[in-house]
């Protein structure tokens, strides 16, 4: 049976409203975070859930202690049970032995984008696409409806221990998804309320143009079911709302006075905001963020934008809101034994890393911020050469670790390196230098590294595994 293939009818276990006809579920790649929250949100559902994983690591470790079923490497023997689904990553292809073996059982074969559409299907879904914040907003929206007195299912991009992880089964209808934009498998999505938080170019294999990627923001609205809501901000391009059927509404979040959903009498404490929302020309009560950077009260009202489309209570939503703490790696603090402060953020565009600095400027006032980042693809390295080395120049200093491949030809890796973009920031009128593998940097921003300088650990590959040895040292 082909990936496309899906049954319909009823679920016997009566969780998904009218999608999937069995609750035995199989994941192969559960590791990566969308497949290892959609695994904890099934099982939490009451599904029968197991896994695999080619790598291992902590995820998978999770998953094990929270009583599923995975384990590492392809093993077709481990496989059980016969008439189910068996969700694949896009890195996995369907003549994987276990993909194979469980479709000799009868089980229906998906890719996880299908597999979360379909289960958008059965729910009232809230989904959050945009090129940035999509993470941090999709866990506000989460916080926001539990503060409203709302149980929400949700499925998010990212690690957020105060909300059951990526993924949790909620008692409420409600299911708040991240919604991707890569190789457009938010078109998998059918939500009942569609937020859109910005449209910037970032996937360029995915979207050569800029005509390519508003075409595809507006198939996601097309999606939006009747009597629906699209949530979007001011900026969005018209044609993106073209696609949207007569009977959805449009509502705005911007500064405009004419936004449907807005902030007024705004503060700025360090750097983490406080203001007072008005959505539909309704005051609600101040809400003081913990996090920080002016794009988090942004974020924000998207999700309070959420709530009001939910038809929940917006005052609670409020005081949910103003308690998040956010998703590991968006401005997530770290102090080490000597005083020193690091910043670990997954910002890996442009856009995001002028965000963090512009953050930790407001937070940290009159400190030195050294940028350490590690480029992810060499395509998006390549098409916005100039605008990351203005972002890494509006630094004090830079280190610039070896660039992240993924999904890349020879041909591409060969096209620009991380000594390229050193060059730029210079150009730019920034200070910057190589940084090498990962495995080497911890030594490297130590050396460069000032007394009293904030430490900003950037990206979205592998940088991570630098954090312990950076942090042991400050």
């Amino acid at each position: 049976m082909t990936d496309s293939q899906l049954p319909a009818g009823n679920a016997s276990n009566g969780l998904f409203g009218a999608t999937f006809v069995s609750n035995r579920f199989h994941f192969v790649g559960v590791g990566g975070a969308g497949m290892s929250g959609l695994a904890r949100l099934l099982a939490g559902s009451g599904c029968v859930v197991t896994g695999s994983d080619a790598n291992g690591g902590a995820v998978v470790e999770r998953l094990l202690h929270e009583g599923v079923d995975v384990w590492i490497g392809c093993q077709p023997p481990r496989v059980h049970g016969e008439g189910g689904y068996v969700v694949r990553s896009a890195a996995v292809p369907i003549a994987d032995g276990e993909v194979q073996e469980c479709v000799r059982r009868g089980f229906t074969s998906m890719l996880y984008a299908e597999a979360v559409g379909r289960l958008s299907e059965g729910r009232r879904t809230l989904a959050i696409a945009g090129t940035h914040g999509k993470t941090t907003t999709t866990g506000l929206t989460v916080a926001a409806l539990r503060g409203a007195g709302v149980d929400p299912s949700h499925l998010i991009g990212g690690e957020v221990p105060e909300l059951g992880g990526n993924g949790r089964w909620g008692n409420s209808p409600e299911f708040v998804v991240e919604a991707c934009e890569f190789n457009r498998s938010f078109h998998n999505l059918r939500p009942f309320g569609a937020a859109i938080l910005n449209v910037d170019h970032d996937h360029f294999d995915c979207y050569p143009s800029t005509e390519d990627l508003v075409e595809a923001f507006a198939g996601y609205l097309a999606r939006v079911r009747p009597g629906g809501a699209a949530l979007v901000e001011e900026s969005v391009p018209r044609a993106v709302l073209d696609s949207l059927r007569s009977d959805v509404r449009i509502l705005t979040v911007g500064a405009g006075l004419w936004s449907d959903v807005r902030a007024i009498d705004v503060r700025d404490d360090l750097g983490r905001f406080s203001f007072v929302p008005m959505v539909l020309g309704q005051r609600l009560p101040r809400v003081q963020l913990a996090l920080s950077g002016r794009h988090n009260m942004h974020n924000a009202l998207f999700a309070l934008g959420l709530v009001q489309i939910a038809g929940a209570d917006l005052e609670g939503a409020c005081r949910g809101v103003g308690e998040f703490g956010g998703v590991r790696r968006r401005f997530e603090l770290h102090s080490g034994t000597n005083g020193g402060l690091l910043v670990n953020d997954y910002a890996h565009h442009p856009a995001e890393i002028r965000a963090v600095v512009q953050a930790a400027r407001r937070r940290f006032p009159g400190r030195r911020l050294l940028a350490v980042f590690q480029p992810h693809q060499f395509q998006r390295t390549l098409c916005l050469l100039p605008q990351f080395a203005e972002a890494l120049a509006s630094a004090d200093d830079a280190i610039v670790a070896d660039i992240y491949g993924a999904r890349e030809s020879a041909e591409m890796q060969a096209s620009v390196s991380a000594a390229d973009l050193v060059n730029a920031v210079a150009n730019s009128g920034g200070r910057a230098r190589v940084g090498g593998p990962v495995s080497g940097l911890a030594e490297i921003v130590l050396s460069t590294r000032r007394s009293g300088d904030i430490v900003l650990l950037l990206g979205a590959g592998d940088i991570d595994q630098a954090l312990g040895g950076i942090v042991a040292g400050l």
